[in-house]
């Protein structure tokens, strides 16, 4: 009985080591598999990231590429506008100097501009559109020439439409009711 209790033990012990080899089979194929299993997810979450960072940097080109467009979406416009305003400021030019040399053929014909702007008021040359406050030095001046005079020899043709300044109305004088010097 003793050789058969051995055999059994034997038998048992050849059977585990089978299960071993066995398990041992599986755990390899199982560890392969995994391993592989590791390398693809490695090989897609790579793939991922590259794929995020190719869509920021899009996103990101996208943006540059907005905002010049929005920058310079007039940019031709703008180009054909600059000419214009070149034509136009050679027209106001023009017009300067015709205004000049026109000023001057009058001139040698007896017409005179009446200087207004900073001279004291005077009603014969002047004649007063509006009024602004001011200190007491500057009241009864000429601020502002709204529109200009002109004299014909030394005859008025038309006054100087002007601006003149009066004094500020202090509360502090009125509310005394009386002169300064009390």
């Amino acid at each position: 009985m003793n050789k058969e209790k051995e055999k059994n033990k034997e038998n048992h012990i050849n059977q585990e080591v089978e299960k071993t080899e066995e398990s041992e089979k599986i755990d390899m194929k199982k560890f392969e598999e995994i391993k592989k299993k590791a390398q693809e997810y490695n090989s897609l979450w790579d793939k991922y990231l590259r794929v995020c960072a190719e869509l920021d940097n899009a996103r990101k080109r996208w943006e540059r590429e907005k905002e010049e467009v929005i920058k310079f979406a007039n940019f031709k416009l703008m180009k054909e506008i600059l000419s214009f305003l070149d034509n136009l400021e050679k027209t106001i030019e023009g017009m300067k100097l015709t205004y000049k040399n026109f000023l001057s053929l009058l001139s040698q014909f007896g017409l005179k501009r009446i200087e207004a702007k900073g001279k004291k008021f005077d009603p014969y040359y002047h004649e007063i559109v509006g009024q602004k406050e001011v200190e007491e030095d500057k009241e009864h001046v000429v601020l502002e020439e709204v529109q200009p005079g002109y004299l014909l020899e030394d005859k008025v043709l038309r006054t100087s439409k002007v601006i003149v300044g009066i004094k500020k109305n202090n509360s502090k004088d009125n509310s005394t009711g009386g002169d300064r010097n009390g």
